[in-house]
């Protein structure tokens, strides 16, 4: 779907020159293997999606979602060194092709760019940005400590995942001008379709479905939470709820906006691109009890 948007073609291109403009160096060789690597940019679709729903353009907010995407980006590579990942979006990790110096240098150098890419806006933006990465280190250090309740997965997941969703939604915005009141509403999307998706992805991993990536160390996700006291089916259904009800709750917000219609249609698709297709294939399999 995300590949019949020009906006999705736009990022994609932006992301090649900036490939092409990395230093001839080992370094410039690492940060364009993690930059090549397929995505679906949903991150900054949605940063570019939120500024055009709410008065801006895609063109005023092109370098802060390019900002989104490479500390996305860098958040993976250093995920993987934290969760000694072997396997990112069918291919070798950074840190499996590099090693952990090269993958972690890379990270770095990524959001130094971000940085740069994102001071060109103005000083709420920046402040949101920051935030969101900040939020992220926290709910990667959560995740640490071995979270244990649902209560705790929540908290964690909004930081480590959510966060970024967030905050592409409300700098988008920002971009834009909006109001206060527009501003919570699509700050309330983003943070509501980033708790959808993360709990998808790890039931997704409870049940064993390929997701192209592999670790040598796992997270207390909420599907292995809840398994301590129920059984495998109750644990998908119980699940599949949590997700159906922020994926709800995310075009719930959408509406609460004054946003442009045919915007909000594409901002409600990804909500459906980015759990339904899972969700789907969650359902499809038969229970292992």
């Amino acid at each position: 779907m995300f590949s019949g948007w020009d906006e999705y073609h736009k990022i994609n291109k932006e992301l090649a020159e900036l490939v092409r403009s990395l230093p001839e160096s080992d370094l410039g060789e690492v940060i364009g293997y993690v930059l090549s690597a397929p995505g679906k940019r949903v991150r900054p679709l949605i940063l570019l999606f939120s500024a055009e729903a709410l008065g801006g353009t895609a063109h005023q907010a092109m370098n802060a979602a390019l900002a989104i995407e490479l500390v996305h980006a860098a958040s993976l590579v250093h995920d993987d060194i934290l969760d000694l990942g072997v396997e990112r979006r069918g291919s070798p990790s950074t840190l499996e092709r590099f090693g952990p110096e090269a993958a972690l240098l890379a990270g770095d150098y990524l959001i130094s760019k971000s940085i740069e890419l994102i001071s060109h806006y103005s000083q709420p933006a920046i402040i949101s940005f920051a935030m969101a990465c900040m939020n992220m280190s926290e709910g990667e250090m959560q995740d640490l400590s071995r979270t244990c309740s649902p209560a705790e997965y929540h908290q964690c997941i909004s930081r480590k995942t959510a966060s970024l969703f967030a905050a592409s939604a409300k700098i988008g915005g920002l971009i834009a001008g909006a109001t206060a009141a527009d501003l919570a509403a699509f700050e309330s999307y983003g943070l509501h379709l980033g708790l959808g998706y993360q709990v998808l992805d790890d039931l997704e991993e409870y049940l064993g479905l390929d997701q192209g990536k592999q670790s040598k160390k796992t997270s207390i996700t909420l599907p292995k939470i809840y398994s301590s006291q129920h059984h495998e089916g109750a644990v998908r259904q119980m699940c599949i709820k949590v997700i159906e009800e922020h994926s709800v709750e995310a075009k719930r917000a959408l509406g609460r906006s004054s946003a442009r219609a045919d915007m909000i249609a594409r901002l409600e698709s990804i909500v459906d691109e980015m759990t339904h297709r899972g969700l789907q294939r969650c359902r499809s399999l038969k229970s292992l009890c």
